[in-house]
C-alpha cells in the first residue's frame, strides 16, 4: 500500500505534539489502528479521515492532494495540548474520558438546530434535576 497518507498524518501528528494514543483519544479511533494508518498498512474511512483531520487541525482536503507536494499547513490557531489547562489534559488523557470525548465530537458535528434542540433538552434535564435536588432537600 501506499503510505504517503499515512506519513502525513504522522508528521502532523508529530507537529502537534501528539502520541498515537492522545490522537486516538481525540478522534475516537483506537491506537493500533492509527499505528497501521500511519504505516501504510491501512487506508482510513472517509468518516475516520475527517476525524483525523479535525484532531490535527487541518482539512480533510489536505490529505484528498496526496500527489501534490503540499506544504504542511500553518500553525495559526491550532492549541497544543501543553497549551490547555492542567484539569483538562489530565482528563483527556484519562482513558474513563473517551466516551464523553467522542459524544462531545458526534455533538459538535450536529446542524445548528439539531445542536440548539439537544442544548435545550439538556438544560431542562438539569434544571428537573435541580430541582428534584431541591425538593429532596425541603423534606
Amino acid at each position: 500500500m501506499d503510505d504517503l497518507l499515512g506519513r502525513r498524518i504522522r508528521i502532523l501528528r508529530k507537529r502537534r505534539e501528539l502520541t498515537q494514543q492522545e490522537l486516538s483519544y481525540r478522534t475516537g479511533i483506537s491506537a493500533p489502528h492509527i499505528s497501521s494508518i500511519e504505516r501504510g498498512m491501512r487506508h482510513p474511512s472517509l468518516e475516520y479521515a475527517v476525524r483525523i483531520a479535525e484532531a490535527l487541525g487541518v482539512n480533510v482536503d489536505y490529505f484528498a492532494n496526496l500527489g501534490e507536494t503540499t506544504s504542511l499547513p500553518d500553525e495559526t490557531g491550532y492549541r497544543k495540548p501543553t497549551d490547555l489547562p492542567a484539569y483538562l489534559q489530565s482528563f483527556i488523557l484519562n482513558e474513563t474520558s473517551q466516551p464523553y470525548i467522542a459524544m462531545a465530537h458526534r455533538v459538535s458535528r450536529l446542524d445548528q438546530s439539531d445542536y440548539t434542540m439537544l442544548c435545550a433538552l439538556i438544560d431542562m434535564m438539569a434544571q428537573r434535576k435541580h430541582l428534584k435536588k431541591l425538593s429532596l432537600e425541603d423534606n
